[in-house]
Parts: C-alpha cells; structure tokens; sequence
C-alpha cells in the first residue's frame, strides 16, 4: 500500500485537531450564602448588599475571561434562566452533580463550574469552586479562597490563583 503525500498531511491535521480540543467549560453565575446577622439599619443592609452583589459579579467576570484566555479552554455562558430552571433552591446545584452536569451537558460543556461566595461574617468570605465532569456526572473538584480585606485587591488575586489551579487539572 501506498501512502501519498496528501494521506500524511490529512492524518496529522486530523491528529492535530483531536489533540488541539478546548475543553468547553459552563459558568453560571455563583450564589451568595450569606449567614450573618441582619442588621437593622436597612440603608447600611442596602450597602452590604450592592457591595456583594458586585463582589459576585466582579468573580464572575475575572473567572469567565481568565479562563477564555487561556489557550484550550472555552467557557459557556448560561443564562438566569436555564440557571434557575435547574437550581431548585440555594446550594442545590452545589450539592449535586448529577443535576450540575445535567445542567453543563444541555449547555454542551465538558465540565461545569459551580461557585458560591461563602459569607459566615462581616470579616470574610469564602470563594468556594466546585468542578464537575458534565459526562461522568461527577465532582473533578473543590477549590476555596479566603477573601479577606479589599474585595478591589483580593477578588483578582483569589481569582487568578483559582484559574491556575483550573488549568493544571483540567485537559486541554
């Protein structure tokens, strides 16, 4: 059997592409489990929470580019609405991966990133990450970060640490 020229170049472009294969990974928003004590002063109640609503989506945001950045990854947005069809209360999609990665395969995603922001005090928080394999409807694994003084510092060092630790365990 003769192999031409043109059969050597198609199979290493076909091997290349296999091995050149992002790893397509679902990100929906993280919730925020706050236990601290409420307040009483509802202006001061307000701050907080505009506060850790822009923590949340200052995560996100680090989290989604970081990782589009990344050479072999490529995240998948999924909307509030998918998200909260999916999400039957606070920590459900946390707690269970057969329904995250449910959730990651209908989005078509190898994996699929759950996080919360942990909020046990005034002090800190905890950036919590947990990564599911979207086939085998398992947790790959758990990621947490204190997030202790200004969130303007810490949030993109929390997050970038978070990103590296991604990307040597997860294929790409």
């Amino acid at each position: 059997m003769k192999i031409s020229f043109t059969h050597v170049i198609l199979i290493s472009l076909l091997t290349i592409n296999i091995a050149w294969a992002e790893s397509k990974i679902a990100v929906p928003d993280f919730e925020l489990l706050d236990l601290t004590m409420k307040l009483s002063d509802p202006q001061k109640v307000a701050e907080i929470n505009a506060q850790e609503q822009k923590n949340l989506r200052d995560i996100e945001t680090f989290l989604k580019s970081g990782l589009n950045n990344k050479p072999g990854f490529s995240v998948i947005d999924v909307s509030d609405e998918a998200r909260n069809a999916a999400d039957k209360s606070t920590g459900y999609l946390f707690d269970c991966a057969q329904c995250s990665a449910e959730l990651g395969r209908a989005h078509n995603a190898d994996y699929i990133i759950i996080g919360r922001l942990h909020k046990p005090t005034y002090l800190f928080s905890y950036l919590i990450v947990r990564i599911f394999d979207a086939h085998e409807n398992k947790l790959v694994k758990e990621f947490r970060s204190e997030i202790k003084g200004n969130p303007g510092v810490v949030i993109p060092g929390a997050v970038a640490n978070l990103i590296n630790k991604i990307d040597k365990i997860l294929p790409h």
